[in-house]
């Protein structure tokens, strides 16, 4: 059973970290699982699961840590781990969920940043943003008295099938249940190990002792995981918002009672796991891996789950694992974002995913729908039990989820000892098509709506599900695009009843294109139950030439044995993407069309390799271009002011291509984007060429050439253009430094604690004026960093002030690299060039650098010759002078660094005669103005320069 597919060409998908903001998680918070046998890990369990790690304080400052799951917790699924005779150690302490750690620290990065770079660590195995939890149902003030889910799905037909058994225990992890309403009490489940007397006569309910030994004191009846205050556990379990108690009717409000509603399934215990606040009006929740793993860890068969997030956590991938392992069947809601995305815990494989119906078997308007929804069950307008013998309506894939629990629970009575595997697979085995009432969301609502009474029945005893798939394509560069023949091959399971000649077909599923399929039929032959099998063939599809951008392929798969319906999957892919990867010589990159290098998908960084050096890890975390002549009109691709996000203001002309002519050697990727995406557009095109040369002198680098072009009838003035690069040259580049070389032009980062790994250096190679700024990522007094938000103003500041910050500290670096200012007239294109290089030290890369620039000269483009910056600011040179005409004449002057300038023409006796020159703000570099030049008397006069530098003085003879 798996929701997990795998590509081996172009995987093209985004962790919902980089389509979900900041706003969905804890700030400063992220949740690291650490290497077991790493010295970190080890000292950090000698500390109690608290305090701080050295090795991450260069990156998240001042910081401490606590066990994502409790002690408690850990106590008590070990404990049943043993008792389910699963070989597990009895210390909590070398548990594998003991090595989750909760960070909360003071720095000012963002925890979607903090924890890519932290991922890169050794003793990492993972880190995540510790994402926020809401509960899914939604309340409506409409009032009836039917409960037409018990009859839509068959519920109540399914009661008549049920045989005698023990109470199926269901755990509720959700905001507490009213214990105490008239249509629950008597279905509340009670701890047999925390209920009767002690030793000492006393009742085990409240004698302050933890007596069945699980970690938990006095939890006869359920847990409280939240408390009043947000972090007091304790034993009442009792409701805050009502949202837990409408679930809990929902699975086990008493039948045939004469009160009230009746539940989806009778003979069940419910166990009330608070993990909300105790404001009736708290939709968000807190501790729920350890809700999970309590319920699990008493037995309970089901677990219903009606919250969730739209971000995925390994943590909590774990912690389902860990359930399922145990023996319960983790049951949930897909949230209610109208929207087709994965919902979490709800998507991950071991999950069963619910989506929402109306009574008309209608997709409800406010459920999600996904590839990862497992069936669908009725969610719109259903009747349950609210606090306080009370009874209303509510709206959700959180109604949805329970109603499913209790068809689960109906089947574990049917079947003693089933595993959560099997009772997934009869569920998602015995549902009703309801694709013709849903024909835009085909493969998206699982199997089916739920239907009790076939489930209980195991009417439909066959299930085969795909584990895995692989997608080819016959040309051979792993990217699909348009005319591509596609071979895909299917990995199975038949989780029932054995086959006997079993076949798999695909068709075209609703998608924003339809693909060619030439071979759309394999045989399975005889499967066994729970026996894995392959297609005994590939299926063939093509890519027509109208495939649009970054389209989705879809594919229907439909599971026979024989003619008898036996599952069904559905296969997505996005194809034609627009980004793509060279690996011509020891550099290989992946360039985008929307104004990247490295990575299309900022911050996940899972689409394309980043910049990689002779096979090793990517080195740059983020690279962007921008281009703009104000904080205002900034187009550009770097992050945002919300650093989960990036500036996303260059919309695609042409698609990344890769040419092998015009080259000397190696090759080179082409694209075109215009900046019409943004908010306030500078109104330009750009093409973006990338060269990834050869020879000898060449390999260890490549070159960035931008071509802007103005296609405005106005000019547009004071452009300046530049790269931002992240890099990080180790784990998450805290030991790194980045410096401005100004005998060379280059800007170098390296890491001071690994010398093993390479240097990089950049320089602008054209005939423009420098612009370079050295970032200290966390920012510093008086300097901005870009782990809390990379402002425009911060970017413009960076990018057009001249050589402005030369030097970092040893820490998380930056580097904005660039030219300008130049003007745009009216149809021209300006041209500005990067030659980026690698190498174990800085004579080798400027080297190289310099062999970028000869062939960017012998290539025709905007490059020239290193000149370095002066030393000191100073005027040189006056067209024609030294004995020079009253009027218009050309001044040159230099600068070390951006200043104000003022020049002046004052005579022999040091009066002022006229000021001909007075800009506020000239960038470093050598400049060339033209000036006025008075008719005054015949003599000697001198043009005297004040900038930041200080004075600097030309004689000059004025002449009639």
């Amino acid at each position: 059973m798996t929701k997990t597919l795998l590509l081996l060409f172009c995987l093209i998908g985004a962790l919902p970290s980089s389509a979900v903001g900041q706003e969905h998680f804890y700030e400063n918070t992220v949740v690291v699982r650490l290497m077991q046998n790493s010295p970190e890990a080890q000292q950090w369990l000698k500390n109690g699961r608290s305090g701080s790690f050295q090795r991450f304080e260069k990156l998240l400052g001042n910081h401490r840590s606590e066990g994502y799951l409790l002690d408690a917790t850990i106590k008590a699924v070990t404990k049943a781990e043993l008792n389910n005779n699963n070989n597990v150690v009895e210390q909590n302490r070398d548990h594998h969920l003991a090595y989750i750690a909760i960070i909360r620290y003071d720095g000012a990065i963002d925890p979607v940043t903090a924890s890519r770079k932290l991922s890169k660590y050794s003793e990492v195995v993972y880190a995540e943003p510790l994402a926020k939890q809401f509960i899914v149902g939604v309340p409506n003030d409409t009032y009836a008295k039917d409960q037409y889910h018990l009859y839509k799905t068959r519920a109540t037909e399914a009661w008549d099938e049920l045989p005698a058994s023990p109470p199926i225990v269901v755990g509720i992890v959700d905001t507490g249940i009213d214990t105490t309403h008239e249509d629950l009490r008597e279905s509340i489940w009670k701890n047999p190990g925390e209920t009767g007397l002690d030793g000492n006569g006393s009742d085990k309910r409240f004698n302050g002792i933890d007596d069945d030994g699980n970690g938990f004191v006095d939890d006869w009846f359920g847990w409280d995981f939240v408390g009043p205050g947000g972090d007091l556990a304790d034993n009442s379990p009792l409701p805050g918002h009502p949202h837990g108690t409408h679930v809990g009717g929902l699975v086990g409000a008493v039948i045939n009672n004469e009160v009230g509603v009746a539940g989806t399934a009778p003979n069940v215990k419910i166990i009330p796991i608070k993990v909300g606040g105790d404001s009736p009006f708290a939709r968000s929740v807190s501790r729920t891996a350890d809700g999970i793993l309590y319920a699990a860890s008493v037995g309970a068969k089901i677990i219903n789950c009606s919250f969730g997030s739209a971000s995925p956590s390994m943590a909590d991938e774990e912690v389902v694992n860990t359930a399922t392992r145990l023996g319960s069947l983790v049951v949930c809601a897909a949230g209610n974002d109208a929207l087709n995305r994965a919902f979490y815990p709800a998507a991950y494989p071991a999950s069963l995913s619910v989506a929402a119906t109306n009574n008309r078997d209608e997709l409800a308007f406010f459920s999600n729908r996904h590839s990862t929804v497992d069936v669908s069950a009725p969610g719109d307008q259903i009747l349950s039990t609210f606090p306080e013998n009370g009874y209303d309506f509510l709206d959700g894939t959180s109604m949805s989820a329970p109603i499913v629990a209790a068809i689960a629970a109906m089947v574990a009575m049917t079947t003693p000892n089933a595993s959560p595997e099997y009772i997934h697979a009869m569920l998602k085995a015995n549902t009703d098509n309801i694709d013709d009432e849903n024909t835009s969301f085909v493969g998206l609502i699982g199997t089916g709506r739920v239907n009790a009474l076939k489930s209980v029945r195991k009417e439909n005893s066959k299930f085969v599900e795909i584990t895995s798939v692989v997608v080819s394509d016959t040309d051979g560069d792993n990217v699909a695009t348009p005319g591509d023949e596609l071979h895909i091959s299917l990995s199975v399971i038949n989780q029932l009843d054995a086959l006997t000649n079993g076949r798999v077909e695909i068709l075209p599923a609703p998608s924003n294109f339809m693909p060619i399929i030439d071979v759309g039929t394999a045989d399975l032959g005889s499967m066994g139950s729970q026996t894995s099998g392959e297609t005994s063939n590939d299926f063939v599809v093509r890519l027509p030439l109208n495939t649009p951008l970054n389209a989705v392929l879809s594919l229907s798969v439909v599971f026979y044995d024989g003619q008898e319906q036996v599952g069904t999957g559905l296969i997505t892919r996005t194809v034609n993407p627009s980004y793509r990867t060279i690996n011509e010589n020891d550099v290989a990159l992946s360039i985008n069309s929307a104004g990247n290098i490295g990575y299309n998908d900022y911050p996940a960084n899972i689409q394309g390799i980043g910049v990689r050096f002779r096979g090793g890890p990517s080195l740059l975390f983020e690279g962007a271009f921008l281009v703009g002549h104000s904080p205002k009109f900034l187009p550009n691709s770097a992050r945002s002011a919300d650093p989960s996000y990036r500036d996303g203001s260059f919309r695609l002309r042409e698609i990344v291509s890769i040419h092998y002519d015009s080259v000397t050697s190696g090759i080179r990727a082409v694209s075109r984007y215009s900046d019409s995406a943004d908010r306030d557009p500078l109104g330009v095109d750009i093409k973006e060429t990338v060269y990834q040369p050869t020879a000898d002198s060449l390999r260890t680098g490549y070159l960035v050439q931008y071509d802007i072009t103005n296609p405005s009838d106005t000019v547009i003035k004071f452009v300046h253009a530049a790269m931002f690069m992240d890099w990080d040259m180790t784990d998450d580049g805290a030991d790194d430094g980045c410096a401005w070389q100004r005998e060379t032009g280059i800007g170098f980062v390296r890491n001071v604690r690994n010398l093993s790994v390479p240097i990089v250096g950049v320089s602008m190679i054209s005939a423009l004026p420098t612009n370079f700024f050295a970032l200290d990522n966390a920012g510093l007094p008086g300097v901005p960093g870009i782990y809390d938000h990379f402002l425009r103003g911060e970017k413009w500041y960076m990018m057009s002030s001249g050589i402005e910050r030369e030097n970092t500290n040893i820490t998380d670096v930056s580097m904005m690299i660039g030219g300008g200012p130049f003007d745009l007239a009216p149809g021209a294109t300006a041209q500005i060039v990067f030659a980026v290089a690698f190498g174990a030290n800085y004579e080798y890369i400027g080297n190289s650098i310099k062999a970028f620039r000869s062939m960017a000269m012998e290539l025709g483009l905007n490059a020239v010759p290193f000149t370095p910056l002066p030393l000191n600011d100073s005027i040189f040179f006056i067209e024609g002078g030294p004995a020079i005409t009253p009027g218009l004449h050309t001044v040159r002057f230099s600068l070390s660094g951006p200043s104000p300038v003022q020049i002046q023409v004052v005579n022999v006796t040091g009066e002022y005669v006229a000021t001909v020159f007075n800009e506020f703000n000239v960038t470093s570099g050598e400049h060339t103005e033209v000036v006025d030049i008075p008719n005054v008397a015949t003599g000697t006069y001198f043009l005297v320069m004040t900038s930041y530098g200080g004075t600097s003085a030309l004689p000059i003879q004025i002449i009639p």
